[in-house]
């Protein structure tokens, strides 16, 4: 048995078909609600925190949708698939907002801030995202003329197009990542189902995460001696996960949370995820539970 979990690298061919449905359905409509808050929201700074939150969307659906009911362990692939995704997502957002643009009506507010009402005409907008060429053309004569200003200056020329890269880049990057995670998890292979997820009661803080990693890699019966339950959450403290099959497999994960103050005098916690996905054997596993039951 391998120290730590590894994928396999196999998977669910019935994840194609979700990711189709996912392709058509879901994705259309978060590059049109994307579309739509960038439009009526103009705050350059908020309008990075939506396409942050675009893009965790985007990478949670995947993730949800297509890693976990395909039963991806294969971490290209995942790549692969949430990468095309974000693509599609951020197609779909185009052809929307262009037609925004183009449906572009009266405008409100002042010469440093303001709206301008528009809505999608539906024809359209799929008549331009059947017709890429098109569809490109227009964001091309965008580019040259620009659709909103910075301090007074319209934006538009190479200075968007660099925005609009960042953007994309902010976009595609969670959207990419996030998914992984989920395709790396641990996966029964003779049960053909992921492994149940348990967070355990916190224990006190590992003041030497190394030597427990040792201990548990020699499955040490004495590696949990030093561990007691955390009797405050507020101070220093270690989170277990334990990943279980229904075949006796047992895989933990620890990572140990440091207590600070930021400058408003709040609680925070640093995290150090030091151990992921070791291989537990059954005796490990049982002391691990019977101090839990003390």
């Amino acid at each position: 048995m391998a120290k730590y979990y590894a994928p396999s690298g196999k998977f669910n061919p019935i994840a194609f078909l979700y990711f189709i449905l996912i392709a058509l359905i879901a994705l259309p409509i978060l590059g049109l609600a994307y579309a739509y808050a960038i439009w009526y929201i103009p705050f350059i700074y908020i309008n990075f925190f939506i396409a942050l939150a675009f893009s965790f969307l985007i990478g949670l659906t995947i993730s949800h949708g297509v890693v976990k009911f395909g039963k991806i362990r294969n971490v290209p692939l995942t790549i692969g698939l949430s990468f095309l995704a974000g693509i599609m997502a951020l197609y779909f957002h185009w052809a929307v907002w262009v037609d925004l643009v183009i449906n572009a009506g009266e405008s409100y507010g002042s010469s440093r801030i303001g709206i301008t009402v528009s809505n999608i005409k539906l024809f359209q907008t799929f008549n331009l995202a059947l017709q890429p060429d098109v569809l490109f053309g227009f964001i091309g004569e965008i580019n040259q003329y620009g659709t909103w200003g910075f301090k007074s200056a319209t934006v538009s020329g190479t200075f968007l197009t660099i925005i609009w890269v960042i953007e994309a880049l902010i976009i595609l990057a969670p959207a990419t990542l996030i998914p992984i995670g989920y395709a790396s998890e641990p996966f029964c292979e003779l049960g053909n189902a992921w492994f149940k997820e348990k967070e355990l009661p916190a224990f006190n803080y590992i003041e030497t995460p190394t030597q427990l990693v040792k201990a548990i890699e020699n499955s040490n019966p004495e590696a949990f001696k030093e561990l007691s339950l955390a009797n405050n959450l507020e101070k220093n403290h270690s989170i277990f996960s334990l990943y279980s099959s229904n075949h006796n497999e047992n895989y933990l994960s620890i990572k140990n949370k440091r207590a600070t103050t930021n400058k408003k005098g709040e609680l925070e916690f640093n995290n150090d995820a030091f151990l992921e996905y070791i291989y537990l054997n059954s005796e490990l596993t049982q002391h691990l539970k019977t101090l839990i039951a003390k």
